[in-house]
């Protein structure tokens, strides 16, 4: 598969937390809820994309991880 589902330490609603990764990192990530009761607390990444967004992505979302 090409997506990696995770867990941040602390987030627990995972829609609320997709939907500030939107407006404050720019990074369009999955809500694990929307995979079932199961996946609340996670989100989902799809890593299909070139190694250069990918790795702006990462940095969007470690900035975004660290002003928390």
């Amino acid at each position: 598969a090409m997506y990696l589902f995770f867990r941040i330490a602390g987030e627990r609603d995972s829609l609320a937390l997709c939907k500030r990764l939107v407006t404050e990192a720019a990074l369009g990530l999955a809500p694990g809820s929307a995979f079932g009761p199961e996946g609340e607390g996670a989100i989902r990444w799809c890593f299909a994309s070139s190694p250069e967004k990918l790795a702006d992505g990462v940095d969007r979302l470690q900035r975004f991880l660290s002003a928390r």
